[in-house]
């Protein structure tokens, strides 16, 4: 999350013309002119000039039609965006709006960070939130009221290596999949050398927690209850501790298919590994088609595989723009931030396939187009919600679960003991 800057207010003559936001006007003689304020505005959102180069367009477009708002992009590094952002906030400095990502809509909401956006949307005729695909919209709206209006989304999917597939002479992918398939399918495109030394790998069992997310639902757990308030008999029962040891068993033991999430670091990680063949499969978001499409690499894409009883499991992941409390130019904030996830903002960022629009008409519009990730849209209709995204307790189960995970993976613990620590230390906090 993002450093924002205060804001700055400057006195300037107003032109000729009515501005596009238009408060101020002249008659055309000499003596016509009259003094405005020109508010000054600073967004923020994670990564590079570059990178956010649709961000840098639009607040461009926004100053040329808003004579009395002048907007300014300052994007932060993912690694130290969220530590800017929150010391930012703390200190009284913040941008006036910031992206903050689905997994952190409650937490900052709970700081008392966020404006509530419902008022300013009451008293506005003009902006019609129905444009929003509404599950996305609502993704943004805790304690019955709306903080967030959508920036864009991506489903999480399966990638796979179509030159490793063509190169083992095996069928890709299909709607009939089960996790099963997956494994036995990656058992095959797992490849060691004459030493025994892995050098290729058919799916990546990554320690994040949203692919593994995926893999309990449509196995039938979850580390949470429904709304998120407790992790006794749910993080630890005996359906959790049983899928997860599977999950577990693709990366470690005789029959693994999967690295290490050591190994992968080690070797660039999922996307570097899939580029140079030499891991066949990951469970991913659209995101990571900025890089494949740089490299020379032949893939395809696929629905998660369905687990027992032919259940599947999504999940979303998307981002919200959001309102500075303490901002100072609410009102002209408001504005901008309608720019941000308005139509036009949805048409040019959805442009490169990178990410999809969170409006209905723009996202039909890539549906009737869309034919290679076809499979990525499609996996929106099985999308479940986070515990992050069900309850303010969401980040003390994502850091103990974690805490679990690497215990487990680093052979410092038994799958059972480190999820009953970890329940327990969930539920104690949580009271």
């Amino acid at each position: 999350m993002k450093k924002w800057a205060c804001l700055l207010v400057v006195t300037m003559m107003v032109p000729l013309i009515l501005s596009a936001c238009g408060s101020g006007k002249t008659d055309g003689s000499a003596k016509g002119d009259e003094s405005k304020e020109v508010v000054e505005l600073k967004f923020t959102a994670w990564g590079d000039v570059n990178s956010g180069q649709s961000e840098v367009k639009l607040a461009e477009e926004f100053n040329k039609t808003h004579d009395n708002i002048k907007v300014k992009f300052e994007p932060v590094p993912g690694d130290g965006y969220g530590t800017k952002l929150t010391t930012s906030l703390a200190a009284g400095n913040a941008p006036d709006v910031f992206l903050i990502g689905e997994g952190d809509f409650y937490k900052y909401v709970d700081k008392g960070v966020i404006e509530p956006l419902d008022s300013y949307l009451a008293e506005d005729k003009s902006f019609d939130t129905g444009l929003f695909q509404q599950d996305l919209l609502n993704m943004g709206r805790i304690h019955d009221k709306l903080y967030y209006l959508p920036k864009d989304f991506n489903p999480l999917s399966l990638w796979y290596n179509k030159a490793m597939f063509d190169e083992a002479k095996m069928e890709y992918p299909n709607e009939n999949w089960t996790w099963d398939d997956l494994m036995d399918t990656a058992q095959k495109l797992t490849v060691k050398d004459g030493s025994g030394k892995y050098v290729k790998f058919g799916f990546n069992a990554t320690k994040w927690e949203y692919p593994i997310y995926t893999y309990l639902w449509s196995n039938g757990a979850d580390i949470s209850n429904e709304d998120g308030t407790k992790a006794e008999g749910y993080m630890n029962s005996d359906k959790t501790i049983a899928v997860l040891e599977k999950y577990i068993a693709m990366s470690k033991g005789a029959n693994k298919v999967s690295p290490t999430p050591q190994d992968a670091e080690t070797l660039g990680g999922d996307s570097s590994m899939f580029m140079t063949n030499k891991l066949a499969m990951m469970v991913t978001g659209r995101w990571v088609k900025s890089d494949l499409d740089k490299s020379d690499v032949n893939y395809g894409t696929a629905l998660i595989p369905k687990g027992e009883g032919g259940n599947r499991a999504g999940i979303i992941a998307a981002a919200g723009w959001a309102m500075n409390a303490n901002g100072k130019h609410k009102k002209e904030a408001y504005e901008f931030m309608k720019w941000l996830s308005g139509t036009e903002a949805q048409k040019l960022r959805s442009e490169n396939g990178f990410v999809l629009p969170a409006t209905v008409k723009e996202l039909e519009e890539v549906k009737s187009k869309e034919i290679a990730d076809k499979p990525v849209i499609e996996m929106m209709q099985y999308a479940k919600k986070p515990v992050t995204l069900i309850s303010g307790n969401g980040p003390i189960f994502v850091e103990e679960f974690g805490k679990a995970l690497e215990k487990i993976l680093l052979d410092r613990s038994s799958i059972k003991d480190a999820l009953d620590e970890a329940a327990k230390a969930i539920d104690s906090k949580i009271k």
